[in-house]
Formats: C-alpha cells, structure tokens, sequence
C-alpha cells in the first residue's frame, strides 16, 4: 500500500493505493469497498467537501504530463463507498485522517509509471506499508515481538542491497496509529468515570434521603406494626424491602432508558468524528450494575431501618 496524494475534481486528496479485495482495509461507513480498478472510497468529510453522494463519478489524476512517466492522466473512478480512514501518510505531506481521503485501486497506475518506479533489486520491490490485523485471542505484546523479529530481517536485506540503494530506508514495526480525535478523546482520561461515580452517589444520597424521611412520616403505621407483634428484624426487613423496590424500579427503568440513550450519544459522537458506530453493551456489566443498584439500596436502608426498628411505640401513640 502506498499513500500519494492525488488530484480529485481538482481538490488535494491523500490517498491509500491498495490492491482490490485486500483482505484488510479501512472499516466501511457505507457502500463497500473497491472490488475494481475504477471505484473509489472516500472519507466522509472529503465527500462533504467534493459534494459527492455514493454513486456518483469523480475524476482522478496524479502530476501532470510533462512528469510523464510518474503521471496518471485524469480518469473516471465511481464513488462506492465512505469509510473511515487511518492516520497514516507521509508528514511532510496531507495525509489520510478519519473523515479525510480516500482509498482507491493501485492498478489506476499506467504500466509505463509501475515499470518506471520498479527497482532492479527485489528487496526494494515492497510496499511503502502493510496493514496486520492480529486473529482473535493473539497477545498484542507477542504479535508485536513476533513482528519486531519480521522487521529486524528486513533491515539486515536493505544493508545487502548493492550500491548502497537502501540507504535511509528500514522496516519499522507502529501499534495502532490514533488520529487526533480519538486521542483528543482519551486526554480525557477518568473523566466520564468520575462523573458516573458522581452521578452514582448522588443517587444513593437522595435514596438514604428518601427512607429517611419515609421513616418518619410512617412512625405511626411503623408503631402500629410493632404493636401488633413486628419485631424489630422484621421493622428493618420492612424498610429493606422498600428500598429494595426503588432499587428494582430504578433498574427496570433507568437500565434500559440508558442504554438506548448512551448509545443514541455515542452513534452521535462517532458520527461527528466520522468513526464507525458500533455501540457495544456487555450483559455481564448490566447484570454487576442490577446486582450493584441492589447491594447499594440494602446497605443505605440500613440507617433508616434501624430508626425505624427503634420506634418508641407508647411514644408515638400517645401522641396521636
């Protein structure tokens, strides 16, 4: 793969030159990838910025002729699909971005610009970059170095190349290549936990709150009880099992409704980045946050459950 910028509609646009059906390429927004030589992919925002819908045509090119023979003359590419870009490219140039670029067949090379370019030597013969996708469940730590050793025999090639033709050249092994706003995003850091365990705490605030007062607005109906043989497990048991009502309504209610309204956010948030939306909701985490809600609720009617169970029953009587 290699990433020129090139000429579209007249427009500057960094480019990944990759061959048809790669096996891996850059996550679909919409339509599909290039399948043949005179397709193309673009990012979001470079079709915002060409006025292009899926469908339509665009027309390519690469320097003009008298580069001839590093020069693609201007052709016909359809637009089939948008996707999301990497942030990779040369620095010194535009390079692709999220939202920015495209992806588009290396055969829109004419073969006198591939014979041109082609080195003698085969070990100069590769790609500028390769994309590795890890199978599932491979230790990164493990790809990584597996990938380290890969690189290390490619640079012994490049220093037995004659002449010295590999000078400055290395194979060089990058993680994961965030664009800006993904880390943007992680500069964050625990914010969002902080503000959910805030949100958190002010909810078992308000509940311990609640009970307390529901207490004592039912010190009547509570000494009733206690006349009528409650003992005081079962006083507290009773405010036990209204905090744990609250509890389950809450969860009933406020699971679900967040849920949609989290992913609503997030599909909103990936939108705006021109990420891919793809909201993900562990039914593990659900099952901790019901079992969690609950444990939390017991442990705040604790407090009110003892006053309750401490009701004077003559007291309160009497002065009703």
């Amino acid at each position: 793969m290699s990433f020129p910028n090139i000429q579209i509609d007249g427009v500057t646009v960094p480019v990944l030159v990759m061959s048809t059906h790669a096996r891996v390429t850059p996550p679909l927004l919409s339509g599909h990838e290039v399948t043949a030589n005179n397709q193309i992919v673009l990012g979001a925002a470079t079709m915002q910025q060409l006025h292009k819908r899926l469908g339509d045509t665009v027309i390519a090119s690469y320097g003009s002729p008298h580069d001839a023979p590093v020069y693609v003359p201007p052709r016909k590419l359809v637009i089939v699909g948008t996707a999301t870009l990497p942030a990779v490219g040369n620095p010194q140039n535009l390079h692709a971005s999220m939202g920015t670029g495209g992806v588009a067949s290396n055969n829109i090379e004419p073969a006198s610009m591939r014979k041109f370019l082609a080195s003698p030597y085969p070990t100069l013969k590769g790609p500028p970059m390769v994309f590795i996708r890890l199978r599932d469940g491979v230790s990164t730590t493990k790809a990584l170095a597996s990938l380290k050793k890969i690189a290390a025999v490619g640079n012994l090639a490049f220093t037995k190349v004659p002449n010295g033709g590999a000078d400055g050249d290395s194979v060089v092994v990058l993680p994961v290549q965030y664009p800006a706003e993904i880390e943007n995003y992680r500069s964050i850091g625990a914010t969002p936990d902080v503000l959910a365990l805030t949100l958190a705490a002010g909810a078992v605030a308000a509940l311990g709150i609640t009970l307390a007062a529901s207490v004592r607005r039912r010190r009547r109906d509570l000494a009733l009880l206690r006349t009528l043989g409650f003992t005081r497990r079962q006083l507290m048991a009773s405010i036990a099992w209204q905090a744990s009502v609250a509890g389950v309504i809450g969860i009933l209610v406020g699971l679900p409704l967040g849920i949609l309204i989290g992913r609503w956010l997030w599909i909103q948030f990936a939108r705006y980045i021109d990420a891919v939306p793809e909201p993900t909701v562990s039914v593990l985490s659900m099952i901790i946050v019901a079992a969690v809600t609950l444990a939390l609720a017991n442990v705040v009617a604790a407090l009110p459950g003892r006053s309750a169970a401490r009701t004077a029953t003559v007291q309160v009587l009497r002065r009703e």
